[in-house]
């Protein structure tokens, strides 16, 4: 089994939700801020502007048997790019064991 987890922008991420729906994939998501390529936000605050630190993104974890590895990420791929560099990352990462509770 492999852990792929995907960064993408907060503007993708219903539709790469949407597109691991539609093929039959499970995933947890949740907001996350980082400090890579990705676009920063200026921030206004008492006439003041700012160029934040980090940019705001969504991670999206999904669990699946390495037979499906090439099709999860595809429909990331397809569904979550952008066309430029700070489009997101995909890990991947070995799955020893998954215990359910």
């Amino acid at each position: 089994m492999k852990r792929v987890e995907a960064y993408v922008s907060s503007e993708k991420a219903e539709a790469v939700l949407s597109a691991l729906e539609s093929s039959n994939f499970q995933a947890t998501f949740f907001e996350s801020k980082g400090m890579g390529k990705g676009e920063k936000r200026d921030l206004s605050f008492k006439g003041r502007t700012m160029k934040m630190r980090y940019s705001t993104r969504n991670t999206i974890v999904t669990i699946v048997d390495e037979d499906k590895l090439n099709q999860v990420i595809s429909v990331i791929k397809e569904s979550g790019g952008t066309g430029t560099t700070s489009s997101g990352v995909i890990v991947i990462s070995p799955v020893d064991d998954l215990i359910t509770l």
